[in-house]
Order: C-alpha cells, then sequence, then structure tokens
C-alpha cells in the first residue's frame, strides 16, 4: 500500500494581528500547500490521501477555500483516490453538526465529490483500500468529537484483522514525550509503548507541527504541518509519502516538501563596526546569504523572516525606536525579497570599551566595577549587594521563600550589559571616561 500522509493542514486560519495583504497570502500558501500534496498523489498514484486531523483552523469555511476543494477533490476522485481524515481539535466532530444556516461552516458541506472517509468519533473504524479491485491495506481511525477531548483515543484501537495486507491507524494525539509537545494542548493523549504494541505497521499521527518519527517499526510518524504558520514553525513544512509492502516490514517514507511560504529566524552577530544603515544591511545580507547556501528552500519559495540583532552595535539606541525598526525591517525584505521582515533588538548592547572608564577613582567608575562584578561568574551575590531579599521580588515566577540562588540569577540577568548601558548614558551627559 502507497500512501499520502498529511496533517494540520489548517484552512483558514485567521493569521490576526498581521497586514490584510499578509493574512491574504498565508490563507492561500495553506491552500497552495495541499494543493501541491493532492497533485504529488495523483502524480504518484498513491492508494489513499491521509490526513491526521486539523485539515480545517475552525468551523467557519471561507468561500474561497470551498471553491478550492471541490476542485482539488474532483481532481483526486478522477484519478480514484480516496481522501481519508480524521477529526483533531480543531476540526472536531461538532463543528461538521453545525447549523450552517448563518453561513459557510465545514459542516455545511459534506458532500465533497469522490470516495471521502471522515472519522469523527473516538470509537474506531476501518476502511479498506483498494487498487484494480484488489485489498492493499487497511486504515483504521478515530476522531475528536469535541475541541476538547481529553481522553486517550489509542485505547480502542484492537489489532487490526486483516490478514495479509498492511494496516495503517490514523489518529490525531499528543504522544506523551514526543519534541515539541510542550507547545501544544494534550488533546487525546498517548503513550508510545501503547502505539507500538498495538500490531499496526504505520501510525499516521497529527497535532504536533514538528517533522519526527517517533517508531521505525513499526512507523510511527508525525508528518509536521503542511504549512508554517508563525516564526516558531521554521523549516520545510510538507507530508510523507509512505509505501508499506507488507505487514510487519518497516514502512518506506520520503518527506515532501509542499509549503510556499517559510518562516525563517536568524540571529545576527558581529555588529560591532555597523555604524551606518548601509553596513548593517551589509551584514544581513551576508547571514541570509549563508542560511539560503545552506538551505535554498524550493524553487519561487517566499519567505517570513524574523532578525533578531545581538551584541554590542553603535546603532543600538538608535534601534529600540519604532521608526528606525520599521525602516530597516523595510530596507531587509527588499534586500531578501521577503514578504515580511520582523525586528528584534532586544539582544543589543551599546559597542563601546569600559576599560579606560574603570580605571576612574570616582562614583562613575566605582559604580561600573561594581556591575562588573555583580554578573561575573562566582562573583558576590548581587542580592546581598544590593540589600535585596527574595521578599522584595516575591511576584517573580520561581522565586520561592527562601531561594537566593534564584533570586542572583534573575539579578544577573538583569544587570548584564549594564555597565555598557550606564557608559553610555556618562558619554550621552557630556562626561569624558
Amino acid at each position: 500500500m502507497r500512501f499520502l500522509h498529511l496533517a494540520d493542514v489548517h484552512l483558514d486560519t485567521l493569521f490576526a494581528g498581521r497586514s490584510t495583504e499578509i493574512r491574504r497570502r498565508l490563507r492561500e500558501a495553506s491552500r497552495e500547500a495541499l494543493r501541491r500534496g493532492l497533485e504529488l498523489a495523483r502524480t504518484e498514484r498513491v492508494d489513499a490521501v491521509l490526513v491526521a486531523g486539523d485539515l480545517f483552523d475552525g468551523a467557519r469555511l471561507s468561500l474561497a477555500t470551498e471553491r478550492f476543494l471541490a476542485r482539488e477533490l474532483t481532481g483526486l476522485a478522477e484519478a480514484g483516490i480516496p481522501f481519508l481524515h480524521v477529526t483533531g481539535n480543531h476540526d472536531p466532530a461538532s463543528d461538521f453538526a453545525r447549523d450552517p444556516a448563518s453561513g459557510p461552516t465545514v459542516g455545511g458541506r459534506t458532500d465533497w465529490p469522490g470516495e471521502i472517509h471522515r472519522f469523527e468519533g473516538p470509537e474506531p473504524r476501518t476502511v479498506q483500500v483498494m487498487r484494480d479491485g484488489r485489498v492493499v491495506g487497511t486504515v483504521t481511525g478515530a476522531g475528536h468529537e469535541t475541541d476538547r477531548e481529553d481522553r486517550d483515543l489509542s485505547r480502542g484501537f484492537r489489532p487490526p484483522s486483516g490478514k495479509g495486507v498492511p494496516s495503517v491507524a490514523l489518529l490525531h494525539t499528543q504522544v506523551g514525550g514526543a519534541r515539541g509537545d510542550d507547545d501544544h494542548d494534550r488533546y487525546a493523549p498517548s503513550e508510545l509503548p501503547r502505539l507500538r504494541e498495538a500490531g499496526f505497521d504505520y501510525w499516521a499521527l497529527g497535532h504536533i507541527h514538528l517533522r519526527q518519527v517517533l517508531s521505525t517499526l513499526p512507523g510511527i510518524h508525525y508528518p509536521g504541518n503542511t504549512q508554517g504558520r508563525s516564526p516558531r514553525e521554521t523549516g520545510a513544512k510538507g507530508g510523507l509519502l509512505v509505501e508499506l509492502t507488507a505487514p510487519g516490514a518497516a514502512p518506506d517514507v520520503t518527506f515532501v516538501d509542499l509549503a510556499p511560504v517559510r518562516w525563517e529566524t536568524l540571529v545576527i552577530r558581529g555588529l560591532s563596526e555597523a555604524g551606518t544603515l548601509a553596513a548593517l544591511l551589509r551584514h544581513l545580507e551576508t547571514a541570509w546569504a549563508a542560511a539560503r547556501r545552506g538551505d535554498p528552500g524550493l524553487p519561487g519559495t517566499e519567505w517570513m523572516v524574523r532578525l533578531e540583532l545581538s551584541g554590542p552595535c553603535p546603532l543600538h539606541r538608535m534601534l529600540q525606536d519604532a521608526a528606525e525598526h520599521a525602516t530597516l525591517a523595510e530596507e531587509a525584505g527588499r534586500l531578501f525579497g521577503a514578504l515580511e521582515v520582523e525586528i528584534r533588538t532586544a539582544g543589543l548592547r551599546p559597542a563601546l570599551d569600559p576599560g579606560p572608564a574603570l580605571e576612574r577613582q570616582d562614583a562613575a567608575g566605582e559604580t561600573l566595577r561594581l556591575l562588573q562584578s555583580l554578573v561575573r561568574p562566582g562573583g558576590p551575590s548581587p542580592s546581598e549587594a544590593l540589600g535585596l531579599g527574595v521578599d522584595d521580588l516575591a511576584g517573580h515566577p520561581g522565586l520561592g521563600p527562601g531561594n537566593r540562588p534564584a533570586l542572583d540569577a534573575y539579578l544577573r540577568e538583569l544587570l548584564e550589559g549594564g555597565d555598557l548601558e550606564l557608559l553610555e548614558r556618562f558619554l550621552q551627559g557630556g562626561e569624558a571616561p
């Protein structure tokens, strides 16, 4: 049996907080990623397309997505490829039951063309996958009834009864211990040992947006989402082309890149000589070119970029201004050909040498020496030197009664780079170092 494993398509995500044009492009990109997947399925003549939950981002369905699905699923039907998907926490069975009278909803259009199998309830059911009139495998799936499914749905899966053909389990679940599980709510939680022992040749999972292999035999895979949706979801996004040759055999799994828009985060250091916009842009261009040499993306890939500027920089104070931020982001976007560039400057500090000022025998020199000693590993306790107790910052997370080490660690974090900030203020006041 050969199939395409997708998950977390999230059609009609709102992308709130972004400009109208960027929201429009990202929603288009979600549809385009699925279109590319279905086109690949037809080209590769797979036996089925499997979507492991969250095909939709919510109950509302845009007219553009309704039109898109009707067209693309018609093409899949003409190729004789069944489309199987389980409901997830973003598109639970309760959404498909809603009254569509107030407008288009995922429940208001259930007559999609072709062979569609939707697994909506917690009780698993099994579908036979056919090729040229013969059974080549089975798919067993269970779905979320509501958007707050807290049951371990995997417990209802029984060992497959089909003899002589591979068996696949399809589920939207949070597997305990999987990478990235802290970034997702624990809906339909399951445990890896149970999945391994359930008797299936492959578990097609969804919910965690980070592509990963939990087991090679049996195959237990998250494909990640088909299109990144935020700066946290960097890297190539797409689906998995899977071939199961026989029951008990390890699956042949190939990642396929589908996302037309990629998210990228770059940390930019070494800016101590970047005292002009032109010099700063040269640093950004060099970093961007190096990143693209290592990972160019697909031809025509569009980029959403976050730049985190860090370390000493002569433009440190100027780049704290929102208008200067916007100018740099606009110029970087033009330089990279990116859809959007976000600039973060919290890691920047003044590009100054505190050495001469540390020799001063006055209040300024004494203050600078004290600041440096307080952040030095193994130095004096900042809280004791400053006369602060745990109760003075009791509202800070992790600072319980008597937890002075945590208080000192927090104060060192606050004071890091404070010597340069103070020196910059001295210089601005006209005082010679």
